[in-house]
């Protein structure tokens, strides 16, 4: 079985769907969303009617838990802050009871989905190799799926026991013979430095994942974003990938 693996849309309704539109010649059959949905981007609502089409295993996020009243507001910039205020109008009454009923983690098929850490699924970072030996330690399965970070990259540990950071290369990554973290990296504000959308494909057979980018026109979201009154920081990040 193949699995569309995604992170991290923030209401990006573009990128959201050029992933989708890319994707659709791997025959996927599950999307596995690692969290949120909500913040930063200007069509909540619209990216979760999209998601809803598809059988899908779904994960809160911190900015979708903040919606929700479970995560407070210290956690977050005031860029975030405000982003997330802006887009309230777009919460539903049918959005915000399915937000209420997930969560942020969720053992499924023999790999453990968290949004930020095995250590704390709705908050933690792993941001470096310390981050990532202190994760599987305390994960649960050898093969960990992360967002929140929204970098494209994965940690191993082998035979060795050494923590090796990657970044993605052009071919498959093998889950066999190691523990291995995987963070499919952001579809809606990327942080890497690549301002195309990142995904991934989970081949629960072959015990494979597979990493991708995929180019959107930013500049429609740029727009809507300013029309509704974001901060210029958070529409101009789109193009630079950070």
């Amino acid at each position: 079985m193949k699995a569309l693996v995604i992170s991290d849309i923030h209401g990006n309704l573009e990128a959201l769907n050029a992933v989708l539109r890319e994707a659709a010649e791997h025959r996927w059959e599950e999307i596995w969303f690692l969290g949120d949905l909500c913040g930063y981007g200007p069509d909540t609502k619209a990216c979760f009617l999209a998601l809803k089409e598809h059988r899908l295993i779904f994960l809160t996020g911190n900015h979708d838990l903040y919606i929700t009243g479970d995560m407070d507001k210290e956690f977050f910039s005031d860029m975030a802050r405000i982003s997330l205020i802006l887009t309230r109008s777009d919460i539903t009454p049918e959005l915000m009871g399915f937000l209420s009923h997930h969560s942020a983690r969720q053992l499924y098929r023999g790999m453990e989905l968290v949004h930020g850490s095995p250590i704390d699924p709705e908050a933690a970072y792993i941001l470096n190799e310390s981050d990532a030996a202190a994760g599987i330690v305390r994960a649960r399965k050898k093969t960990v799926l992360f967002g929140h970070t929204h970098v494209q990259e994965y940690y191993l540990r082998d035979g060795s026991k050494k923590i090796i950071r990657k970044s993605p290369g052009t071919g498959p990554v093998s889950l066999k013979g190691c523990h291995i973290l995987i963070n499919p990296g952001s579809v809606g504000q990327p942080r890497d430095g690549d301002n195309r959308a990142a995904w991934g494909l989970m081949d629960t057979k072959s015990r494979e994942f597979t990493f991708f980018r995929t180019a959107y026109d930013y500049g429609i979201t740029q727009q809507k974003m300013a029309d509704r009154g974001f901060p210029s920081y958070l529409v101009e990040r789109l193009a630079e990938g950070r």
